[in-house]
């Protein structure tokens, strides 16, 4: 992750170095990109460069971890519901923003494809717990498992799309539905009228 010093640059400063990095990774990749490329491009020197990052690798974390929070607030927080349609609808209009972004922005779609996540997932976490508070999921064998389950549907899901970037379209989020109320062993919502 950046050095502290990286942090402490103006905001629009710490954005365009990010964004000048991202075109870059999105583009190249992280193996072929360039450090002394993207630096020269942002308009930094070597020695700044590396008073704010470790090196590549370390630029690439921060690009990814920037990508990961722009993701996440087009997402925005799990909001409690109280009926399966209404967890069903929030999932699904969920997805349809992640889609619209990763159409906007396919520089983010580029660095996070093939990104794993590590750690719990809050927004995940609250679907889950949601979904067992209205009777939409089964508690057995743990919702701790079921949790980690679901997780894995998304990461499977996101994998699968995020290396597609035509198919973000409506059946990425009628796909995640199909698979969830399999794994949660639920009717799902009704089938979308043509």
């Amino acid at each position: 992750m950046p050095l502290p010093r990286f942090e402490r640059l103006p905001a629009d400063a710490r954005a365009g170095i990010l964004a000048v990095a991202r075109a870059h990774f999105a583009r190249d990749g992280k193996d072929a990109a360039s450090f002394n490329r993207i630096i020269a491009e942002a308009g930094i020197s070597k020695t700044s460069a590396y008073h704010y990052f470790d090196g590549k690798d370390d630029l690439f974390g921060a690009v990814v971890a920037d990508a990961a929070a722009r993701t996440l607030a087009v997402l925005g927080s799990w909001r409690e519901v109280s009926t399966e349609d209404e967890l069903w609808t929030q999932l699904v209009e969920g997805a349809a923003r992640l889609a619209a972004h990763f159409t906007r922005h396919p520089d983010d779609r580029a660095v996070l494809a093939g990104q794993r996540r590590s750690g719990g997932d809050p927004w995940i976490d609250s679907l889950v717990a949601n979904g067992a508070r209205i009777g939409l999921i089964a508690p057995h064998p743990g919702i701790e498992l079921v949790a980690v389950a679901t997780k894995g549907v998304f990461d499977a899901l996101d994998t699968w799309a995020l290396a597609r970037p035509r198919d973000l379209d409506h059946s990425a989020s009628d796909t995640l539905v199909l698979f969830l109320a399999r794994l949660w062993k639920a009717p799902g919502p009704p089938a979308p009228e043509s």
